[in-house]
């Protein structure tokens, strides 16, 4: 099954989160390896990121989620979406 995942941030960079940007790309990159997540979008104001993933649950993605370094830094939004 697929999920849309919306996130956003919980306010402004600060050093601890800037700090933590490398480790979260390699946890993404190791999702896209894995097959967990097949699409990543960005705005272009940083403010929003959209992600689909493949799982067998929601619950499977949401204890993927809570694996990201940032996730404490910010609010997620999983919605299951329609076969095609």
């Amino acid at each position: 099954m697929r999920f849309m995942v919306e996130g956003r941030g919980s306010g402004p960079p600060t050093d601890e989160m800037l700090a933590l940007i490398p480790a979260e790309q390699a946890r993404g990159q190791e999702f896209d390896a894995q097959g967990l997540r097949v699409a990543l979008y960005v705005a272009a104001d940083f403010s929003v990121t959209w992600q689909v993933f493949t799982a067998d649950t929601q619950a499977d993605v949401q204890r993927a989620l809570e694996s990201l370094p940032m996730y404490r830094f910010g609010s997620f939004t999983i919605t299951p979406l329609a076969d095609s």
